[in-house]
């Protein structure tokens, strides 16, 4: 959000035309919008420079990887030295404002929101079929929505922005209570929810879909604890029929099976392409490791424990957990990123399920067990889980086994308010609680120089 980085107008011109890997993403130049946006084809251009922000080293290429995964108890960071020891420090609880990678991931979340915002202002100006338009209003408004949902629950009260701002506005800025935040990411998932499609032809695959806006909308309910809404928008997802349980967990993330029927949204990358690669996810030569605990909550026969354990990919060094291997060209991967899987809804709609009214039978189970079977693991009924609290932990230990390193794990524990005794109980390390939500980066704070509209976040200042 630094004014003079934040706001400049980079947006990325991208991707002049589609083919089927959709993300073949190419920079052509950087261009001010005023002179950018005539056509359909400028638009749809732009749009994917929205998609291409999520990618970015800032975001799930990289640091969201230690923001939202190393502060969990999936993995153990033993490298106090490496990048000057801040990614031990948010792995240990001892960062501060300073840590470039809180800087690195806000600038980073705020350049995609300003794409978006951009976008959105400028394409009612081009004459168009309005079909098209709505839809790639919604393809934005769903970036931007996961955008800011990402911000929420990183820092708090952010900067809330549904328009460009020049320097000057940006100086003037404050934080924004969660609730105005939240209310806005509900309204572009709406929006997008209606005027997205559920498929698109090959050569778009990878685009938003309508049931991944409603599949995203159910956890924005569910955070907030709406579990009537999230219950409605979840169940449509899973009636519209278009994801399903791959038989096999290993293939969802298959190098060579990428975007399959169980993805309902991933950030894609191109193997072998410059600027469309990504390094490995979690690796760093042994001192990064998969925690125990993690592997010990593994029943013997889950089929899912593999996919969790350290392996060294070929040609490469490092080690990392199994699900995220995939040979390197030029010392970088390829693999998507998750963002929400099928697995994900149905494990959702099992807890909002319960949380509405705990019953021996129904939905709740049938999900949970489509789960646990895909696992190898037996079936559960209420003889094994036989009130809400039983079935409530069921969920959460299924959510971590299922997810690891899909960045739920540390946003799961917070707001299942468990956090503080499962850190210390897993890591041996004491959780306090202001640092459930990050510091705000100093430098942002420096900037906008202001307490009462811009505070640091408590125990941090």
């Amino acid at each position: 959000m630094k004014k003079y980085k934040f706001y400049l107008p980079v947006l990325l011109l991208i991707l002049a035309s589609c083919n089927k890997k959709f993300l073949d993403l190419t920079p052509v130049s950087t261009i001010a919008p005023g002179q950018f946006f005539k056509t359909a084809s400028d638009a749809v251009t732009a749009v994917n420079g929205c998609y291409a922000s999520l990618a970015q080293g800032s975001q799930y290429g990289a640091t969201f990887e230690v923001l939202m995964e190393a502060r969990a108890d999936n993995f153990t960071d033993q490298d106090p030295s490496s990048n000057a020891g801040q990614n031990y420090q948010i792995n240990r609880y001892s960062d501060n404002p300073g840590n470039t990678n809180f800087y690195n991931a806000w600038v980073g979340v705020y350049n995609g929101i300003f794409r978006c915002n951009t976008l959105l202002t400028a394409i009612d100006g081009i004459n168009m079929d309005e079909s098209l338009k709505n839809r790639i209003k919604g393809e934005a408004r769903f970036i931007r929505a996961l955008s800011y949902f990402n911000l929420v629950r990183l820092w708090g009260p952010v900067p809330l922005l549904t328009a460009a701002v020049d320097p000057v506005q940006a100086a003037t800025l404050k934080r924004d209570d969660v609730a105005a935040v939240y209310k806005q990411v509900e309204e572009d998932l709406v929006f997008a929810a209606a005027n997205l499609p559920a498929t698109y032809a090959a050569t778009d695959l990878g685009r938003v879909t309508s049931g991944a806006a409603k599949g995203l909308l159910g956890k924005v309910y569910l955070y907030q604890k709406k579990y009537t809404a999230a219950q409605t928008v979840l169940q449509e997802v899973i009636d519209s029929k278009a994801f399903t349980l791959l038989p096999k967990v290993a293939d969802v993330f298959s190098t060579s099976n990428k975007y399959n029927a169980e993805i309902l949204f991933a950030v894609r990358y191109a193997k072998g392409v410059a600027n469309q690669d990504h390094g490995f996810w979690y690796a760093n030569s042994q001192t990064i490791t998969v925690d125990t605990t993690l592997l010990k909550a593994y029943n013997a026969a889950d089929l899912r424990r593999p996919l969790s354990e350290s392996v060294k990919p070929t040609g490469n060094a490092n080690m990392m957990p199994r699900k995220f291997v995939d040979d390197p060209v030029n010392g970088n991967a390829g693999n998507d990123f998750p963002v929400l899987r099928f697995a994900d809804v149905l494990l959702m709609q099992a807890e909002v399920l319960n949380e509405v009214g705990y019953s021996t039978g129904g939905n709740a189970f049938t999900y949970l067990n489509m789960i646990r079977t895909r696992a190898g693991l037996s079936t559960l009924s209420a003889t094994d889980l036989p009130d809400q609290t039983s079935f409530r932990n069921e969920i959460y230990l299924q959510r971590r086994l299922e997810l690891p390193f899909e960045c739920d794990r540390w946003f799961d524990l917070v707001r299942s308010n468990r956090a503080i005794t499962e850190i210390l109980a897993n890591k041996k390390v004491v959780l306090p609680s202001f640092r459930l939500i990050y510091p705000i980066p100093q430098q942002e704070i420096d900037i906008m120089n202001n307490k009462a509209t811009f505070p640091q976040n408590q125990g941090y200042d």
